[in-house]
């Protein structure tokens, strides 16, 4: 199964929880956009580098932007908006975000677990940064 498979299994199982999720992940790329002095400055990650990392958020506030409300109300709009190619290391990571979230559902946190894993990809610590505040 590939990242368009999985993506479009959980759409297929959860699809009230598309709602929450992409306005998470909308939530997610704001706050990394506006703290990128910081997430440059303590970058660690070896595979990918930040600039790379910026490009994939670029491109989910893009289709963001252009697709809105399809991208939960369209399971092959998530799918193939979020989940294709590159771009999806940042909506997996914001995903795996979104289960740390008492808003969560239990048993798609669960989904996301056995289909996506659990790891982020990034480990910046955003939320004690004191540019958030």
């Amino acid at each position: 199964m590939n990242n368009l498979d999985r993506a479009y299994l959980l759409a297929s199982l959860f699809p009230e929880e598309l709602k929450p999720l992409t306005e998470f992940i909308k939530k997610e790329a704001e706050l990394f956009t506006k703290n990128r002095e910081h997430v440059v400055a303590h970058w660690t990650e070896k595979n990918i580098d930040a600039n790379l990392w910026f490009g994939f958020i670029a491109n989910f506030e893009r289709r963001f932007a252009k697709d809105g409300t399809r991208l939960y109300r369209n399971k092959k709009t998530f799918r193939d908006q979020l989940f294709d190619g590159y771009d999806a290391l940042f909506t997996i990571h914001a995903l795996i975000g979104y289960t740390e979230q008492k808003e969560c559902n239990r048993e798609f946190k669960y989904a996301i677990y056995m289909l996506f894993g659990s790891q982020k990809l990034i480990t910046i610590n955003l939320n004690s940064h004191e540019e958030i505040r």
